[in-house]
């Protein structure tokens, strides 16, 4: 296993490929976003198994990295891990930097919680996939915030950015709860037709067998069956239940048990540690499904 420092002149071919697979064929980022100005004076890093090019990242001279990719066939060996020491080791001793720096995908908040990054409360969107600012002071002791982590996380967050819910769900999820609950005032809101959205609930149900959501709408209409959401419930239905009720009046996720988000039009209210307001919550969306009734429009699926 080998990192190696690398310049965009003499690497650009190898730096491509990599984030060609990952960015723009597996996670669909238009070209125009992935390449930029600042390959040119960037540092680069490549991760090598053997001879292959596996992974690469790249810091510029402010303390900001990114770019960071490990090609599929090669997650969970830890060379992603290799890949940020190798960027912090050469910010600190070869750059004399002190706080690095990154705008991460929430999709990927564990990997840099549990390698000492703290969040800011910002959530943005980049190429369409919700991010979150994150930083780490180097040479000294690592001390992981427990900021937005469930289950430790006591405060309550407003907040009025439009990355805020699908940021704050993918980080929970990431973190296995037991089950998610969903109601939905509207199937019109984008959140719930967004590709992040739908690729995140299809991860947690994918996760662990005894994993389920259920999602309460209210209402239902001729058409339904080609929303997103109802094609995800379809192909999921074992562990994907959907169903209709008139007094569901509200946008919110609960994750059992202890995370709650709330979504209105202008702002999101989360708190990451609420058993209280969970189970209060928890109660009135039982009292809902068990009187709520099956989505026929939602069955009729074309062939």
């Amino acid at each position: 296993m080998e990192i190696e420092t690398a310049n965009w002149k003499e690497h650009r071919d190898i730096l491509r490929a990599i984030r060609e697979r990952v960015f723009i064929r597996e996670q669909d980022i238009a070209e125009d976003l992935e390449w930029d100005t600042d390959d040119a004076t960037a540092v680069h890093f490549i991760a090598r198994d053997g001879k292959r090019p596996v992974g690469c990242a790249r810091l510029l001279s402010n303390g900001y990295f990114g770019r960071m990719a490990v090609l599929p066939e090669y997650r969970g060996q830890s060379w992603g891990t290799r890949l940020l020491r190798a960027v912090e080791h050469h910010y600190e001793k070869e750059m004399r930097g002190r706080m690095l720096r990154a705008t991460v995908q929430t999709q990927a908040y564990g990997f840099y919680y549990r390698n000492g990054f703290s969040p800011e409360q910002e959530f943005c969107w980049d190429a369409g996939i919700p991010h979150v600012r994150m930083n780490k002071v180097l040479g000294r002791p690592s001390q992981s915030s427990e900021q937005f982590i469930p289950g430790k996380d006591n405060e309550v967050y407003v907040l009025e950015q439009p990355a805020a819910a699908e940021g704050l769900l993918q980080i929970a999820s990431h973190f296995g709860p037991a089950a998610i609950h969903i109601c939905i005032a509207d199937l019109s809101h984008p959140l719930w037709s967004d590709k992040t959205t739908l690729t995140c609930l299809n991860r947690y149900i994918r996760g662990a067998r005894q994993r389920t959501i259920r999602v309460l709408i209210a209402r239902e209409y001729a058409g339904i069956a080609d929303h997103p959401l109802l094609q995800l419930q379809q192909r999921m239905s074992s562990r994907m239940q959907l169903q209709v009720h008139s007094a569901v009046n509200t946008h919110q996720i609960l994750m059992t048990p202890a995370v709650f988000i709330g979504i209105e039009r202008n702002k999101v209210t989360a708190c990451m540690n609420d058993r209280a307001r969970v189970a209060r919550m928890l109660d009135q969306f039982q009292e809902w499904w068990r009187s709520s009734q099956p989505c026929k429009e939602g069955r009729r699926l074309g062939l």
